[in-house]
C-alpha cells in the first residue's frame, strides 16, 4: 500500500466540515462512535464500542463532560446497546480526549478503567504540584531564553487547571499484553511518542489497529504531550512507528479524523515530516551550539510562521524545539539523518 486511502466517507466529510459524525459500524462487532471535544480546533474523538454478549468495552471513550456522555449514549444505542452495558473503558492514552469518560462511567455503571503501567506514572507526574508551578515553568522559559516581553502570554496559557484527575486503572496494562474481551482479543503494542505511557491495541482476528493518537491520517500528533524524566520522546516515537511494520496491512481505527489503510505510507510520512525539524535544528547547531531553545525556534520553518506564534503554541513551539534539539544530538538521529539523505 502506498497511499493513505480514507475508508469511511461519512467520517472524513464530517471532519473537513468540522462537524460530528453520526456513529457507524467498522468492522464485525465494532462501531465508532464521535465524542465532541468542548474547545479548540479538534471537535471530536472516535470513540470504539466492543459489543458482546456480556456486554460492551470502549476503546478511548472521549471526554467526560455532559455532552460526551450523552453522545456515548446516542451512540451505544445506534448498536443496540446501553451505557449500563459498558464493562470496561480502555485509554490508549491520559489525554483527557480520551481517557476524560472513564471514571465517569466506572462512577456512573462500575465499568473497570484499564491504560498502561508506565501512563500511570506519566499521568501521576504531570498532575503533582511541580508539574503546575508557576515558578518551574519561569525557570523553563528563562533556560529557554524566552524574551520577557512574551512571558505574560505564555505563563497565562500555562495557568490551567488540569483535565484529567490523578488515578489509576483497574487495570494495568503493558507492551505485549494480551485483553480477552469475549469475542475480542486486543494484543497490547507499547508507542511512546505522544505521550510516554501510549499504547496502540492489535485485533489479530479482525485486521484493526486502534492507533489513539500515534498515528492519525493526516494530522501530526505532539510528540512529548507527557513524559517522565530521562526519555527521549522522539526517538521513542520513531521507534514505536517502526514497531508497527507488522501491521501495515490492517485497518488503522484512529482517535480522530477517519479510518484508514496505507499504514506503511503513514508512518513514513510521519518519520519523514519529524526528521525534516530535526535536520532543519541539526543544521543550526555548528552556527548556534548551545544557544537558547528561542533562538533556535525563530530560524525554524513553522506552517503559521514565526511571528504568528501565541501563548499555548509559541509554547508548543518551544517545547517541540527543545526535543528535537535535544534529539538531534544523538546517535540515533545521525543514523535516521543519514539514511534519510541516502
Amino acid at each position: 500500500m502506498t497511499v493513505v486511502e480514507p475508508l469511511s466517507v461519512p467520517q472524513l466529510a464530517a471532519w473537513d466540515a468540522g462537524a460530528t459524525p453520526v456513529a457507524e459500524q467498522v468492522a464485525p462487532d465494532v462501531w465508532a462512535i464521535p465524542v465532541p471535544i468542548p474547545a479548540g480546533t479538534i471537535p471530536h474523538t472516535l470513540c470504539y464500542a466492543l459489543l458482546d454478549d456480556g456486554g460492551v468495552h470502549l476503546i478511548d471513550p472521549g471526554w467526560g463532560d455532559d455532552a460526551g456522555i450523552e453522545a456515548l449514549e446516542a451512540g451505544l444505542g445506534s448498536a443496540g446497546s446501553r451505557l449500563g452495558d459498558v464493562r470496561t473503558s480502555i485509554a490508549t492514552h491520559f489525554h483527557p480526549d480520551h481517557l476524560g469518560a472513564a471514571s465517569v462511567l466506572r462512577e456512573l455503571v462500575g465499568a473497570r478503567v484499564v491504560f498502561s503501567a508506565v501512563e500511570q506514572r506519566v499521568l501521576r507526574s504531570e498532575t503533582a504540584p511541580e508539574a503546575t508551578d508557576a515558578e518551574t515553568y519561569r525557570t523553563t522559559l528563562r533556560e529557554w531564553g524566552v524574551p520577557d516581553s512574551e512571558w505574560d502570554e505564555l505563563l497565562a496559557s500555562f495557568d490551567r487547571p488540569s483535565l484529567v484527575s490523578s488515578g489509576a486503572p483497574d487495570l494495568p496494562i503493558g507492551h505485549d499484553s494480551v485483553l480477552e474481551l469475549g469475542r475480542h482479543r486486543l494484543r497490547v503494542i507499547a508507542t511512546p511518542g505522544h505521550t510516554d505511557g501510549h499504547v496502540c491495541l492489535v485485533d489479530e482476528e479482525r485486521g484493526l489497529l486502534y492507533s489513539g493518537d500515534h498515528v492519525l491520517p493526516r494530522i501530526y500528533s505532539g510528540i512529548g504531550i507527557g513524559t517522565l524524566p530521562g526519555s527521549d520522546p522522539l526517538g521513542d516515537y520513531f521507534n514505536s512507528l517502526d514497531r508497527l511494520a507488522p501491521y501495515d496491512r490492517y485497518t488503522v481505527l484512529p482517535g480522530h479524523e477517519y479510518r484508514f489503510r496505507g499504514l506503511a505510507a503513514r508512518r513514513a510520512q510521519l518519520i519523514a515530516h519529524h526528521l525534516r525539524r530535526t535536520a532543519e535544528v541539526a543544521a543550526l547547531q555548528d552556527e548556534l551550539g548551545d544557544a537558547p531553545v528561542w533562538e533556535y525556534a525563530r530560524r525554524l520553518t513553522w506552517t503559521a510562521g514565526w511571528a504568528g506564534m501565541r501563548g499555548f503554541w509559541l509554547h508548543s513551539a518551544l517545547r517541540q524545539t527543545a526535543l528535537h534539539r535535544e534529539y538531534a544530538r544523538t546517535e540515533g538521529a545521525r543514523r535516521r539523518l543519514s539514511a534519510a539523505s541516502a
